[in-house]
């Protein structure tokens, strides 16, 4: 709850009630009066500022009719010689009004005032209103004793004597010079500046004095609570300074005490800092001291201590915690290590996806859990490359499969993108769940590509064959056209005739002529494999005998022969065990040929 709010519900109640005590009434009234020279109340809505000042006017009318209704039972501080008439009520045709100026007072509609008086009260007024109450005072005699019904002389008269007697002058009644210094006291007063503020108030004093106002309360009680500030914050100045010496325990209950005297929660929060580190600090100290190190509770401890000696430096006990830290700290990296390299291999041989970044993920966590407590060595700098790998790796085969299946969803008669997106991640992880559901509904897939694939193959296969059959043909007339065919040659061979001589008789002689004879050569082969010799050309023909590998050739002569697949045949014949096999054979099988002359 805010200034604003505390003060007008409190103003509230008390305007409600019919008896209102009238202490409490001044006490809601200095209220007011600090909430307007705030800087709270700068900031108020227009309508809130209204209200502020309309609940002050009323409470200070309530104390005004309070001060009223008591003073026909107050004997007056008056000399007999200046009042010697009896009291006497206001009259009811008489006006009373509240004025702004020292000019104003009251008129009575019927009956004027003594020229002499008037001139005393607009005197008395501008000391009244310039807070220089004693002066006052004594015009104020001066008025009634010309004027004894001038009831605005006398209810000034009595304010005055009140603010002298009670020493409860509201800001607003002031002398000028004192309000401006006490306003500035007050505002260096909440920023913490109490010395500022306490001679900002001796000030406020001097000028009430010179205006003839020895007593003021509200700069006394005021002064009091600088002067407890004061103590206070020397006190706190030394909790600070056993703090820094690590005395904990004396520092927590001097600045306790300076909160309890003053209820400043700038000592309160500081009070409960210091309670906090010593708290951490017992903890931390049963950590150390434990048997079982445990290395998440260890990098808490070292976080708290490191914020404890960042927020307020140096401190013994603050360092030999430190110390005591560093010598735990290679106790608890070691499991931890361990367990890197443990999730590490796990990951590497997880079955599915989700397990494999899990781990790795594991594995990271524990290398932070050791740059927490410690700088990392070279082995671990790599252990931390090759997990940041294969983390990246991971999610990237996550994201592709993320990807392929929702290409399959959008295209799930012809999922080729779906296909090849998810190959690494089917071939990695061929046992993750959404591996396998995605294997299935690409299975139809697989089984046409597949078909296709198989289709190409035969047709690659048999437009090989063709060019090969293509090449062999030609290759086959080539070695045709480089093989010699029978020609006739001319041979002298020797034959007997008779031819008759002349002799003393008659006889007859045999003479030798010259006759040529055309022979053929005969053209030999040999088979490059085990070959069958067939009555045509070429498969489709009953097979007539087995020419062996290497077995020797004879060419017939005969027409040229080929087969379906345009392969030239030869008629030939060829003789083993005394037995001779004749038939037609692919030139393919048969070796270059050699051309004997004959004897």
């Amino acid at each position: 709850m805010t200034t604003f709010d505390q003060f007008t519900t409190t103003a509230n109640q008390l305007l409600s009630q019919e008896n209102a005590p009238p202490l409490e009434l001044r006490k809601i009234l200095l209220d007011a009066d600090d909430l307007i020279h705030s800087d709270e109340y700068q900031q108020l809505a227009e309508d809130q500022r209204q209200q502020v000042q309309n609940l002050r006017k009323e409470l200070k009318n309530r104390i005004q009719q309070i001060e009223l209704g008591t003073s026909a039972d107050l004997v007056l501080e008056v000399p007999p010689d200046v009042i010697k008439q009896p009291k006497v009520q206001p009259k009811p045709d008489v006006v009373r009004v509240q004025p702004a100026a020292p000019s104003e007072r009251l008129v009575s509609p019927t009956q004027g005032y003594d020229p002499a008086a008037e001139a005393h009260m607009e005197e008395a007024e501008k000391l009244f209103y310039s807070g220089r109450y004693s002066e006052a005072v004594r015009l104020f005699d001066r008025v009634l004793h010309l004027e004894p019904k001038w009831e605005r002389a006398r209810q000034h008269r009595l304010e005055s004597e009140n603010y002298l007697r009670t020493g409860y002058i509201p800001p607003v009644a002031l002398p000028s010079e004192a309000a401006s210094a006490f306003g500035k006291a007050q505002s260096a007063s909440r920023v913490g500046r109490y010395e500022d503020a306490l001679a900002l108030l001796q000030k406020a004093h001097a000028s009430m004095r010179q205006a003839g106002i020895q007593r003021w309360q509200e700069g006394l009680d005021f002064e009091q609570k600088l002067q407890e500030n004061i103590d206070a914050e020397k006190v706190y100045q030394e909790g600070g300074q056993l703090f820094a010496e690590g005395r904990i325990d004396e520092a927590i209950e001097r600045v306790e005490s300076a909160a309890r005297a003053t209820g400043l929660p700038k000592f309160r929060d500081r009070t409960q800092a210091y309670r906090r580190v010593r708290d951490k600090m017992r903890q931390i100290h049963e950590t150390l001291s434990s048997l079982s190190v445990d290395p998440k509770v260890i990098g808490q401890a070292k976080v708290d201590l490191d914020l404890m000696l960042s927020e307020f430096g140096a401190n013994p006990m603050l360092e030999r915690l430190s110390s005591r830290l560093q010598s735990v700290i290679p106790r608890a990296i070691a499991p931890l290590k361990e367990q890197v390299r443990t999730f590490k291999a796990k990951s590497e041989r997880a079955d599915t996806l989700v397990d494999a970044i899990s781990y790795a993920q594991q594995a990271r966590n524990s290398l932070d859990q050791i740059r927490q407590l410690s700088d990392l060595d070279e082995s671990l700098e790599r252990l931390q490359d090759e997990i940041d790998r294969s983390l990246q790796e991971l999610n990237r085969l996550e994201s592709a499969l993320s990807t392929a299946r929702t290409a399959y969803q959008n295209h799930p008669s012809w999922p080729a993108s779906a296909y090849k997106t998810s190959l690494e991640v089917r071939a990695r992880f061929p046992q993750d769940p959404q591996v396998q559901q995605l294997n299935r509904s690409l299975a139809g897939f697989k089984a046409m590509r597949l078909s296709a694939f198989g289709l190409a193959a035969v047709v690659i296969i048999m437009l090989l064959f063709f060019l090969g059959s293509l090449g062999m043909d030609r290759y086959r007339l080539y070695q045709l056209a480089q093989t010699p065919s029978p020609t006739s040659t001319a041979t002298r061979t020797p034959t007997a005739s008779f031819t008759p001589t002349a002799t003393t008789t008659a006889t007859s002689t045999a003479t030798p002529t010259a006759t040529f004879t055309p022979t053929a050569t005969p053209i030999n082969g040999f088979s490059l494999r085990d070959i069958w010799a067939r009555n045509g050309c070429y498969e489709s023909f009953t097979a007539t005998g087995r020419i062996p590998l290497g077995g020797e050739v004879v060419f017939l002569t005969t027409e040229r022969r080929f087969d379906q697949f345009n392969r030239e045949c030869a008629l030939v014949e060829h003789n083993a065990f005394g037995r001779s096999i004749i038939g037609w054979i692919l030139l393919m099988d048969l070796s270059p040929v050699d051309v004997t002359p004959a004897p």
